[in-house]
């Protein structure tokens, strides 16, 4: 028999904490603007108000503005 892992979801908090670890300085409050402005990607979950997404979700936000940084986009 084999056991799933359940799936993790994370928050603003470690969604700002993972973009750090890639060099990204955006705060709590810059994602929950960009959030509100359709900037992020879509939430997987909602509990309540509060959003989480999957690591994979935030990965590829990370990697899609650290490009578009590097090209000079906004």
């Amino acid at each position: 028999m084999t056991s799933k892992q359940p799936v993790q979801y994370y928050g603003l908090k470690e969604f700002a904490d993972f973009a750090k670890e890639e060099g990204l300085e955006y705060s709590t409050r810059h994602l929950s603007v960009y959030k509100g402005r359709g900037m992020l990607p879509e939430p997987t979950v909602l509990i309540g108000d509060k959003a989480g997404w999957t690591r994979e979700q935030i990965n590829e936000w990370i990697k899609q503005t650290t490009n578009a940084k590097e090209w000079g986009e906004k």
